[in-house]
């Protein structure tokens, strides 16, 4: 009897206090005065854009391509890392701009959207951004979840899109925002062009064009119809002017990613593979790559004079544990918290279109020879190279056979990493010596999934691994066919 009597007075408890929670009301103590009440597209675009600062100083490719090397910390230069994580991007950029698209199409929320640039070019701006950062994904890892993903607790086991489907996705994604460009108002928060639309047109077509040269061995009729496309649009970058850029602010929430990592440290120098390839080359880049070792002296300088005497280059993957004794890269780069990283320039596209014309694409009547040079030239003068030292260096360079252009585009491509990498997957050139001090010496090809991936989503992991092939550093890509 006694404990029938406790459990009711214990129920009538439970039930007074839960009847208490249910019906106080706390106003608005949690709420805060200064914080929005709803979603700002301005701020979700700025916060999203700040994805293309990190994909173009990603590390990962740089060292892959032996562009740099590591100083007494050698791992990732020895491919020692072996998952990679892809959640960041998911849950970061790409939802913010999810909901950027959300809410410029939802017409519950259009019209307020509004107040922060035209719809269509809200949309337009994220659906870019969205591709480019899917194009960084997809030719790092390969299949994603994509086409199923975004649900919630309403799928939260997504199929994989295979690299196939998802290039396929992403040119779906660029013509339908080129189509939605107009000369309204662009967005507000814009921190990359200010809203300019159409340079926004220009960044499309420059992610276009890299996509098509990228499937070129696997689709070729599509690769070229696409290339030509842009080509035929006039929308591309011709000249140095119309570099697109990641700009800076001096403060810490803004400055570059390379500033940042020389602040306490002196992780990364110049690796042999790049040194003695502009030095053989006498390359005039070499002097705006790299800064003089303090302490270190070539083994063998070839410039008159010796002028290259001090720029001395690691071996890839050593404990290179003395790094005064070799070459930081560039003092501007490193220690200037405002120098803009190149996301797409002029030579790069040159490059691009002399390759496009070797095949017998049409690139608007120019030839591959002119614009090989003009290739070359464009990144020299980016970098700030003499115009002697420019046509010097060109009447020693007249070949423009596809090696050429490889050699070409991985110099060029200095420090634009994932750019670098996967332009050496696809050509298979220059030739890199993996690093004789790494447990695998095999250059990875790939990024391996995390072990979440697997844990999460196990039956739909599985079965992209029997279609892509092993979850490893070196199996190749849909596209990576050479």
């Amino acid at each position: 009897m006694n404990n029938i009597f406790k459990k009711a007075i214990l129920l009538l408890c439970v039930s007074f206090i839960y009847s208490s929670c249910e019906t106080v009301d706390f106003g608005n103590t949690n709420d805060n005065p200064n914080g929005p009440t709803a979603a700002v597209t301005s701020q979700l675009l700025t916060e999203a854009q700040k994805v293309v600062s990190e994909i173009g100083t990603d590390i990962s490719g740089t060292l892959f391509t032996q562009q740099i090397t590591e100083g007494q910390y050698p791992a990732q230069s020895r491919y020692a890392t072996l998952t990679y994580n892809y959640n960041d991007y998911f849950t970061g950029s790409v939802q913010n701009l999810n909901e950027i698209i959300k809410l410029n199409t939802d017409p519950a929320t259009m019209t307020q959207a509004e107040a922060f640039g035209d719809n269509n070019n809200q949309i337009a701006t994220a659906k870019i951004l969205r591709a480019f950062v899917l194009q960084f994904m997809t030719d790092s890892w390969g299949a994603l979840p994509w086409s199923e993903a975004f649900q919630g607790i309403d799928n939260p086991q997504p199929k994989f899109d295979t690299q196939e489907e998802l290039y396929n996705t992403m040119f779906a994604e660029i013509e339908e925002a080129l189509g939605l460009i107009n000369s309204n108002t662009g967005p507000s928060g814009d921190i990359i062009f200010g809203g300019d639309m159409s340079r926004w047109r220009i960044f499309a077509n420059s992610l276009k064009m890299t996509m098509a040269l990228r499937i070129s061995d696997v689709n070729p009729s599509l690769a070229k119809t696409k290339f030509e496309e842009v080509i035929a649009s006039g929308n591309y970058i011709k000249s140095n002017a119309a570099n697109i850029e990641y700009n800076y602010t001096s403060d810490d929430a803004g400055d570059s990613p390379w500033h940042d990592r020389f602040k306490t440290r002196e992780d990364y120098i110049l690796s042999d593979a790049m040194m003695e390839s502009l030095r053989t080359n006498l390359d005039p880049r070499l002097f705006k790559y790299a800064e003089p070792s303090k302490t270190g002296t070539a083994a063998n300088p070839l410039f008159p004079g010796n002028a290259d005497a001090a720029y001395v280059g690691a071996p890839d993957g050593k404990v290179n544990g003395n790094v005064p004794d070799f070459s930081f890269p560039t003092a501007t780069i490193i220690y200037d918290e405002t120098y803009p990283t190149p996301i797409y320039t002029s030579a790069q596209i040159k490059l691009s279109m002399a390759e496009a014309a070797l095949k017998g694409w049409n690139v608007g009547g120019s030839t591959a020879a002119t614009l090989f040079s003009e290739g070359i030239t464009d990144s020299m003068t980016y970098w700030g190279v003499d115009a002697a030292d420019i046509a010097t260096y060109l009447a020693a360079h007249t070949s423009s056979t596809i090696n050429d252009i490889a050699y070409e585009k991985w110099i060029a491509l200095y420090l634009n990493g994932q750019e670098a990498w996967s332009e050496w997957r696809r050509l298979d050139a220059p030739a890199l010596t993996p690093s004789e001090f790494a447990g695998d010496p095999r250059i990875p090809v790939r990024l391996a999934y995390d072990s979440s991936v697997q844990d999460n989503n196990q039956a739909n992991y599985s079965a992209i691994i029997s279609i892509q092939g092993p979850d490893d550093l070196h199996t190749k890509l849909w596209w990576d066919k050479n």
